[in-house]
């Protein structure tokens, strides 16, 4: 017999976890304040990779993530790899002969060849790294996907509620509390991004969140240019399937450890705008700009597991796109009596009690 699960938060990871659970034969509801995908997950660049990360077993994960989005065989991502010349000299040579030692698929590029391979850019440069394995999600539309296949299983979804409360009924939890009412829980899977300390806080759970606003800007719809993401020196950028170019303003946005804007979002936008525009060389037209508060635990690296009261359990991370279909097979597991799985090891809430 199944558990009683209830989900808070309908981003990626919450939406990808549903989905399994429901599979496993779980009675799920998934509970988003607002609309599902429509947090963070909906304004993310939506690169899914394992090129950046912070140590072995941070690569590890990320390099499952990417295997677990392809056993989903989803629509919504695809894998039109990445192009990447941010460094060049001994820098170049560095990534190169790291990500090469961890066995990651890496080619090098010299300027013919990127020419043939991006030919929109304006300036080829000497050389560049080329990611084959690498992809991208549509991360509303694959949160949406993961949910109507989830509820069409049976799993509930209550979306623009509201939860205000985890019951804790003498150590355990009993389910949530929420504007529309109350719902009874065996386990409580707590996927909130940025507002999971407000949640867990009262039950005693420590989660310290740095603060890591992002900006990503899109452009009017243009003709295909180009067909990798592109990681230029200082600038970021995609193409997205209707034809608009989808970039962050800040460089490495990954990496990204500024606390605050360092301008305006008008600003940091038209400046980001001309670097894309100078790779291309021809002017673009700025049509929007979207402020994301990306999930980034205090030691930025993930944070999965059991905390608290029995029957709470947490999962925050950044970036949830490359890993949320492999979250949602490794925490089904552990609910699901398949016993810790040792790749979530390292990312125990209890390192922060």
């Amino acid at each position: 017999m199944g558990q009683r699960i209830v989900i808070i938060g309908a981003g990626i990871i919450g939406a990808a976890v549903a989905l399994r659970l429901t599979q496993a034969g779980h009675d799920v509801t998934v509970i988003e304040a607002g609309a599902p995908g429509g947090g963070a997950t909906g304004r993310s660049f939506g690169w899914i990779n394992a090129s950046f990360h912070q140590d072995a077993a941070h690569f590890a994960l990320r390099a499952e993530g990417m295997a677990a989005w392809r056993r989903l065989d989803l629509p919504g991502v695809s894998w039109p790899g990445c192009l990447w010349f941010e460094e060049q000299g001994d820098a170049f040579a560095s990534v190169h002969k790291h990500l090469t030692s961890l066995g990651y698929p890496v080619e090098v590029l010299e300027s013919d060849a990127i020419a043939r391979a991006e030919p929109a850019l304006a300036a080829p440069p000497a050389r560049a790294l080329r990611f084959p394995g690498e992809g991208v999600a549509e991360a509303a539309l694959v949160a949406q996907d993961l949910l109507a296949r989830a509820t069409a299983l049976g799993a509930r979804l209550w979306s623009g509620i509201a939860v205000r409360g985890i019951a804790d009924r003498a150590g355990r939890v009993g389910g949530v509390l929420t504007d529309a009412g109350a719902i009874a829980a065996d386990t409580v899977l707590v996927c909130a991004g940025t507002g999971t300390p407000g949640l867990v806080g009262p039950l005693g759970v420590k989660l310290p969140m740095l603060d890591r606003p992002g900006l990503l800007l899109t452009t009017q719809a243009l003709p295909p240019l180009l067909g990798h993401i592109v990681v230029a020196p200082g600038q970021e950028v995609r193409q997205l399937p209707d034809g608009r170019l989808l970039a962050p303003t800040s460089p490495n946005h990954q990496g990204d450890a500024a606390e605050t804007l360092a301008d305006t979002a008008e600003t940091l936008a038209e400046a980001a705008r001309a670097r894309v525009a100078a790779l291309i060389g021809r002017d673009i037209r700025l049509t929007g700009i979207t402020l994301a508060h990306r999930p980034v635990p205090g030691d930025g690296l993930p944070v999965v597991g059991p905390s608290g009261p029995d029957g709470l359990y947490l999962a925050v991370m950044h970036s949830g796109v490359t890993l949320a279909a492999i979250m949602a097979e490794l925490i089904a597991a552990e609910l699901t009596n398949g016993g810790p799985q040792a790749l979530l090891a390292p990312y125990r809430p209890a390192r922060f009690a």
